[in-house]
């Protein structure tokens, strides 16, 4: 976690008697107790539940951690700085028209269940992949084989952001023969080419991951224990005796509550992930007055104390307020955009006046009903309310508060978002036309830059770019940001990796991790 002169906060040394997750959690794994742990066995807990466990399936984002392990990616990205490397493709390449993009695979490579990853393979897993309308973008007209180990890809249109992709979900190649004949059962019962396979599994219970001898290292780590046995505890007091009694060791996303009850102990190292950290946001249905206004999208961000409704809502565990989508730690971070509306009541009521609101303005919005969000839109409606805008908000489970939403009946939505990813897919994402920050689908002072990121190459020649649209969003306001989460984790003594185990791809790596018993 950082505060606000950007300082890393120290790790500590905590026994842990409770663990604590800012999002929904999941965790599995067994275990014996700290005497009679094994040397071949890490036990892992978390509160995050996957939703589906097939690398081309929605993203709910709990799934990653598993995916991490579960999948070998076609280019890897590193874990620390995000730089592209070889994964289960040793090279790749446009052509000189930009319409097509190869992957040259390395050798003799298999899945889990024993099928040969070889170029007609890749090209199958990628085109099912296509069919299920998930991962693969709308500029990739067509996947094929060239040899047994050349995959090309067939383009509509220039598009630089396939190798950032690929080194993500869509590059998390799972085995075609296993999708097909598994068919829906292959979301819980996924093949793929990582350094663990899923050998048991009970959704919102636990999973049992075994190392995979047949992996071919493909930029992430080789498996450094026999088995993972991984528990979800949702529960944070059976997270919390679980830890004490030296039946997990290690950790990731714990209540924020129970912070005060780790401190002064002894035996458990307790870190922050600061290179990729989940962020909450307000999205902006733009398409219809009063937010198609920017004088009000600026007012409304002039008038949230972003660091006082962070620790409002975390009891003082989260502290950094957010404009964009990386927090200080990550590469990809901008200082330039920082505070580009800072807390200022009399800026906010100025500018609903200059809007023509000068007697005060009434918005309907809709949060989820999950912590944060909830808890953020009793702090929005307060502070809001200093300025002048009455916030008519309501919660709502997922599903019916996207049903609300998208279709552009409420003007605000209170949303989280993960910035750890690509800037290749964070930016389109969050400030393109068809964006899910973008409800209204209108075009935005964004929207051509984000074009020109598209057909960028080149990674100094994308930063650029980046920039330009950091500097017109700071200004048009596209969607609000409010406070990073970082997530915690926590290990016992005889865990290595642990600091490692932090990924820019978000979520965990839990590849990195060994034991030293």
């Amino acid at each position: 976690m950082r505060n606000d002169s950007g300082g890393r906060r120290r790790a500590a040394r905590w026994t842990v008697a409770g663990v604590l997750l800012a999002s929904s959690a999941t965790a599995c794994g067994g275990g014996t107790g700290g005497g009679a742990a094994s040397a071949d066995v890490l036990r892992v807990a978390t509160q995050q539940k996957p939703v589906q466990l097939d690398s081309c399936g929605p993203s709910n984002g709990s799934e990653l951690a598993y995916h991490n392990v579960l999948y070998a990616p076609l280019i890897k990205a590193d874990d620390k700085t995000g730089k592209l490397g070889p994964g289960l493709a040793e090279s790749w390449s446009y052509s000189d028209d930009e319409l097509g993009f190869s992957l040259r695979l390395r050798p003799d490579l298999e899945f889990q269940d024993g099928t040969a990853m070889d170029a007609a393979a890749v090209a199958k897993s990628l085109t099912q992949c296509k069919e299920m309308g998930n991962q693969v973008p709308e500029q990739v007209t067509g996947i094929t084989a060239e040899g047994d180990r050349t995959v090309l890809v067939k383009l509509s249109e220039p598009y630089a952001a396939l190798p950032d992709l690929f080194s993500g979900r869509l590059g998390m190649i799972a085995s075609p023969t296993a999708r097909e004949e598994k068919g829906e059962r292959f979301a819980s019962q996924p093949v793929g080419a990582g350094p663990y396979k899923l050998t048991g599994y009970k959704p919102e219970i636990s999973a049992e991951l075994t190392r995979w001898d047949g992996y071919t290292q493909a930029g992430t780590p080789a498996a450094k224990v026999k088995k993972i046995e991984w528990r979800i505890l949702s529960d944070n007091s059976a997270m919390a005796s679980e830890i004490l009694a030296g039946n997990v060791d290690y950790a990731w996303g714990f209540s924020t509550t129970l912070i005060e009850q780790l401190k002064d102990q002894s035996g458990i190292t307790l870190d922050g992930d600061d290179i990729s950290a989940g962020w909450t946001s307000i999205n902006l249905n733009r398409s219809k007055p009063p937010l198609d206004d920017v004088r009000v999208r600026q007012a409304i961000s002039h008038a949230i104390d972003r660091k006082a409704m962070a620790e409002a809502v975390s009891g003082g565990a989260w502290d950094t307020p957010t404009w964009g989508p990386y927090p200080s730690g990550s590469p990809f971070h901008d200082g330039s955009v920082e505070n580009a509306q800072p807390y200022d009541l009399a800026k906010a009521k100025e500018l609903l006046r200059q809007a023509g609101h000068g007697d005060g303005l009434t918005i309907k919005a809709v949060a989820l009903n999950t912590f944060p969000y909830a808890d953020n839109a009793v702090v929005l409606k307060e502070q809001l309310k200093k300025a002048g805008i009455d916030l008519q908000v309501k919660t709502a489970p997922t599903a019916e508060a996207t049903k609300d939403y998208y279709p552009g009946t409420d003007n605000l939505m209170l949303i989280s978002a993960m910035g750890g990813t690509s800037p290749m897919y964070v930016y389109p994402k969050f400030y393109g036309r068809e964006s899910s920050a973008n409800v209204g689908r209108v075009e935005t002072a964004t929207t051509p830059l984000v074009q020109k990121l598209l057909t960028t190459h080149g990674e100094e020649q994308q930063k650029k770019v980046m920039k330009e649209i950091n500097a017109v969003a700071a200004d048009d306001v596209p969607f609000i940001g409010l406070y990073f989460i970082p997530e915690e984790l926590a290990w016992r003594d005889d865990v290595t990796g642990g600091r490692d185990s932090r990924s820019i791809q978000g979520n965990v790596n839990l590849a990195y991790l060994g034991l030293n018993r």
